[in-house]
């Protein structure tokens, strides 16, 4: 009898320890309510998760500032993911100024950060490289010029500094000459490389224009934006299930009519100020199509048949904030930060996942926690906003005056012809748009600095893009 008594306690405790080892190791236990991150703007607080992976995410960049154009830690055989990784960190920027006013500075200096790291060779070098172009934003390339320019507005519309405001203008006016080039022939819009055009990378240029609409009374969105959303509903969108199709070939007047769970989350969430009410139906379907759920956790597929796919998991974050599905982020947070094991940083006091590509990664899914959605960003009273500013004078602005035209890495060795710092642009890996040193005199007459001055306190030069002559002297 004690012998079997003793059986079944020691079942009993297995069982016990079995409960508990589940309780502890699979369910997602200790996470911020997942409504926390769904507080309207005044009562919306940064939880524990977003306070740890920002610091993670200020100190990489913060880092990458430091070191030209070395890009420690990021690993090259996804270099051409790198302007994503960038950009899409980027556009949590606003909701965090949003969210916590009283450290604007220092959320503006992290996007200027990413800006800065964005235009590096090395993050847009694939496309020139591969023979598509002669340079990567005047002509096609939507994939990288769109995430810029948006950029760019974003950085504008939520900080009111206007340092990059000539080179978004610029920009700016070559998209739209681009897409009204297209609008004469058979499709609108931009393409990436040359033969193939995505509905996701056009959204983001299309975001870029109404930031500018809304900062300079442009009227783009109800134009060369509008043609764009008619091509994608015309030609685009699957009629069965309303989700968009994978590409499309413009040499070719050919759809490519695949279904992509990544693309469509992104699509979901960044044409949603354009498409909102078809999007209420839209929405749904793609959860049917690639969301799987089980217990506390969701997963994402890639393909309607294939596998869970952390790309497509991340942009679903996206999708469910900007759509406020609570239940749904609720899952998904708990999948990408349970098993993506978000822990103690080794190289910082932050957070960061268990991944070899946590530094790509990170910065994405911060900024898809604390994204408040796009109507919120432009209905907020941003002090940009105040009055509509006059549309700065280009001519004369050429794309080199925009991106460096060389890789500065000490480990790279010596550049075969070292580039002499213009005199206006004291640093040549920095592009900061017109940003103006205090410690440097500005001459008026050849829009130079004296190098014999640089040391006064009391002098002033331009730093990166020059403004052209008749703008200069306004």
């Amino acid at each position: 009898m004690t012998v079997t008594r003793s059986s079944k306690f020691l079942v009993f405790l297995m069982i016990l320890l079995a409960l508990g080892f589940a309780t502890i190791y699979l369910l997602p236990l200790g996470m911020p309510d997942s409504s926390s991150y769904f507080e309207p703007v005044g009562s919306r607080q940064l939880q524990d998760d977003e306070l740890g992976q920002l610091i993670s995410v200020e100190e990489t960049f913060f880092s990458l500032s430091l070191h030209g154009d070395e890009f420690n830690g990021w690993n090259t055989d996804h270099q051409d993911f790198w302007k994503y990784s960038i950009a899409f960190a980027a556009y949590g920027i606003p909701s965090l100024i949003m969210i916590d006013p009283d450290n604007r500075t220092r959320y503006q200096a992290l996007m200027d950060t990413m800006i800065w790291k964005m235009k590096s060779k090395r993050v847009w070098s694939d496309f020139t490289e591969r023979g598509f172009g002669s340079d990567p934003i005047t002509v096609q390339n939507i994939m990288y010029k769109g995430h810029l320019n948006l950029m760019y507005g974003l950085y504008q519309l939520a900080t009111n500094d206007t340092r990059y405001e000539l080179e978004y203008t610029w920009l700016t006016k070559q998209l739209v000459e681009e897409m009204r080039i297209h609008h004469r022939g058979e499709y609108e819009g931009v393409t990436c490389e040359p033969g193939a055009w995505f509905v996701e990378c056009n959204a983001i240029g299309m975001m870029s224009l109404l930031v500018y609409d809304h900062l300079y009374g442009t009227r783009y969105t109800e134009n060369e934006v509008q043609w764009s959303i008619e091509f994608i509903e015309r030609r685009m969108s699957d009629p069965e299930t309303g989700l968009f199709y994978r590409a499309y070939l413009p040499n070719h007047d050919l759809v490519k009519k695949q279904l992509s769970g990544y693309a469509n989350a992104w699509i979901l969430s960044f044409l949603n100020p354009f498409l909102g009410d078809e999007f209420k139906s839209v929405y749904p379907s793609f959860k049917d199509t690639f969301v799987e759920q089980f217990g506390p956790y969701a997963a994402v597929k890639e393909r309607e048949s294939g596998d869970p796919d952390q790309v497509a998991q991340i942009f679903a974050m996206w999708a469910a904030k900007e759509h406020k599905d609570v239940e749904l982020f609720n899952k998904l947070r708990n999948s990408i930060d349970k098993f993506g094991g978000l822990g103690a940083d080794p190289q910082n006091d932050g957070l960061a996942y268990d991944d070899p590509n946590s530094v790509l990664i990170n910065g994405v899914i911060l900024a898809s926690k604390v994204h408040l959605g796009w109507e919120a960003i432009f209905e907020y009273a941003w002090p940009s906003l105040d009055k509509t500013r006059d549309i700065p004078n280009v001519d004369g602005i050429t794309w080199s005056q925009i991106l460096p035209q060389h890789v500065f890495s000490s480990k790279d060795g010596a550049l075969d012809v070292v580039p002499s710092a213009p005199l206006s642009r004291a640093c040549p890996a920095c592009y900061w748009g017109r940003y103006q040193s205090i410690r440097m005199e500005h001459d008026q007459n050849t829009n130079r600095c004296s190098t014999s001055d640089l040391g006064r306190s009391n002098s002033r030069c331009d730093v990166g893009l020059v403004r052209p002559k008749d703008v200069e002297n306004e």
